[in-house]
């Protein structure tokens, strides 16, 4: 006697076989360069996906928008919220002036007083 589970399990003669062509590596299609997140860029296609960019005051200030949205989201709007989020922030804008400012700093630096 056969168990229920084995039932709906389908019989080997009775799977269909597919022509060469249709075999489900040759079905895929690859994304365009254009629509590929960085991450997914090759070396090779990157110039070519720089240059596909939206350079344009709109599409600058819409990827500066997309980000702060994705950084609200992760970090910020969470049900279990911490300091991670600010912090964050608050080294970027630490590590942004100190950047800015080297300048002055190193000159500060290498002074003698006596």
């Amino acid at each position: 006697m056969a168990s229920p589970a084995s039932a709906l399990l389908p019989k080997a003669e009775a799977q269909i076989k597919l022509p060469e062509e249709l075999t489900p590596r040759m079905c895929v299609t690859p994304l365009p360069v254009k629509e590929k997140k960085l991450m997914d860029v090759k070396l090779g296609e990157l110039p070519g996906w720089i240059l596909m960019r939206d350079f344009t005051p709109r599409g600058i200030a819409g990827a500066f928008q997309r980000g702060y949205y994705r950084y609200y989201n992760k970090y910020v709007n969470v049900k279990k919220g911490s300091v991670a989020g600010i912090s964050m922030v608050l080294a970027a804008y630490v590590l942004f002036n100190y950047c800015r400012c080297y300048k002055e700093l190193k000159h500060e630096r290498l002074r003698k007083y006596h």
